[in-house]
């Protein structure tokens, strides 16, 4: 009988070894994350400081709700970038040039299958120069592109030719771009360099910062708040070129858009008003449900009853309803049938244009929950929709004619099936009835219960303001 020889009997013990340990790592994981029944915070909690993770902006607007005594931040400055890796400059080259080719790429030409932009639309946006002078819009620049990008160099070419293409649009002079990148190794980092150069040249002004915060270990939220607040910092260096009610801060996930997705989400804030649109954004379950395409940012949105878009109960088939989006909202449900503008209590999904005010008078940040007073433990941009809520900022629209994916793939399949922007923006004047008019009928009113969701297994009602009486007492 054929006998292993005993050094591969050593080396195949010490792989069924190295696969235990990988296993049992895997099933320590699970079980933490199991027992882990509040999403938003780390494990152990730790407090929440603005020295840490707030804007600079903020400093001295409120003291420290959570006992933890810090000296405020100086204020924040551009710190220096260092040059790329030399590995990264060819595929950087290859995907700045490949960026600037989207933004003039023809329908048949982008990636996206992008319509061509409809520049009579969209016109109402261009800032125009003031009477009796030259300049545009009492000279200050209207629009802060702020976006966090990690390892997305593959999707670059589509979402930021697609702001390149915006910027062109609305204005070299009127926009400012502001990118926060971290832990790319993929020649994310070094495409950005080299775009900055390009819209500098074109007239625009480009903030590229490189960062070492990683959200994907220990305090996720807090860190995806710093991350946010990172990006909004060189808005407040650029405050004396830039007025307080004209500015529109369009914030962009790593998304696939177009250059229509961006100046629709923009236009519908304009005209409804508003005070932060947001778009759709979507993405397929697993073979388990069979491949539906659904809402994706189930966490973070809430509609004007306190509900979740989707119903994710705890259990086995938790998005066995995931096909039934606005299930206690008829309002909503009705207007996101006929891709009508519709008031929430909270939303993001991928894209956003709101106004740049708040933060200007220093009423808002992005921010981890407090959950020393209770508070429940969210998403930040939920709490940032809470907090312009408490300040009066509750016109929260979300633009269900913008639909968007996580990827060039998931993008077109987004678009196959939900449409492109222009396919609803070209019948949105149709009449009839039953059909809902464009203009959103705003209520002043936020809903009295908000659904918590510190995890999926642990869900439960909160009073809207929970907190906010608290963090406000606080006040310096």
């Amino acid at each position: 009988m054929f006998r292993q020889p005993w050094h591969d009997r050593v080396a195949s013990r010490r792989r069924l070894f190295k696969v235990a340990v990988a296993v049992g790592l895997v099933g320590l994981v699970m079980l933490y994350r199991s027992l882990w029944y509040d999403i938003s915070s780390p494990v152990p909690y730790v407090p929440w400081t603005r020295t840490d993770y707030g804007g600079t902006w903020m400093n001295g607007a409120y003291a420290d709700v959570e006992g933890v005594t810090a000296a405020p931040p100086a204020r924040w400055t551009l710190p220096p970038n260092a040059p790329g890796k030399a590995k990264h400059q060819r595929t950087a080259r290859v995907h700045a040039q490949l960026i600037l080719e989207q933004a003039e790429a023809t329908p048949d030409q982008n990636h996206l299958g992008c319509p061509a932009l409809n520049h009579e639309r969209y016109a109402e946006l261009v800032p125009q120069p003031s009477e009796g002078d030259g300049n545009s819009h009492n000279s200050h620049r209207t629009y802060f592109f702020a976006l966090d990008l990690r390892r997305v160099v593959g999707l670059l070419p589509t979402l930021l030719g697609s702001v390149v293409e915006a910027v062109r649009f609305l204005g070299p002079a009127n926009c400012v771009v502001s990118i926060v990148e971290g832990h790319s190794n993929d020649g994310t980092y070094e495409t950005l360099l080299l775009l900055q150069n390009a819209l500098n040249a074109m007239g625009a002004v480009v903030y590229i910062q490189s960062t070492s915060i990683n959200p994907l270990f220990g305090d996720r939220i807090g860190k995806l708040a710093k991350l946010r607040n990172l990006a909004l910092e060189p808005m407040h260096l650029e405050s004396a070129n830039m007025h307080p009610d004209q500015s529109v801060i369009l914030f962009l996930n790593d998304v696939a858009a177009c250059t229509e997705d961006l100046l629709e989400l923009a236009l519908q804030r304009r005209r409804q008003h508003a005070d932060m649109a947001c778009a759709m954004d979507y993405h397929r379950l697993d073979r388990q449900y069979d491949y539906k395409l659904t809402f994706y940012d189930v966490w973070i949105s809430r509609t004007m009853d306190g509900e979740a878009f989707i119903m994710a109960p705890p259990g086995l088939a938790q998005w066995r309803f995931a096909d039934d989006l606005f299930p206690y909202d008829d309002l909503a449900r009705a207007r996101y049938a006929q891709r009508r503008p519709f008031q929430v209590f909270s939303c993001w999904n991928g894209a956003v244009a709101l106004t740049a005010r708040p933060f200007f008078d220093k009423k808002v940040e992005f921010r981890r929950a407090y959950k020393n007073v209770g508070e429940c433990g969210a998403g930040e941009p939920t709490l940032l929709c809470k907090d312009m809520w408490s300040q009066g900022y509750g016109k929260i629209v979300v633009v269900p004619s913008v639909s968007l994916g996580y990827s060039v793939n998931e993008g077109l399949d987004v678009k196959g099936s939900m449409g492109y922007t222009a396919n609803w923006t070209a019948t949105e004047d149709a009449g009839g009835d039953g059909i809902e008019p464009m203009a959103v009928d705003w209520d002043p009113r936020p809903p009295t219960v908000v659904r918590c969701i510190p995890s999926w297994r642990k869900q439960f009602w909160q009073a809207w303001d929970f907190g906010v009486g608290k963090l406000r007492a606080s006040k310096a």
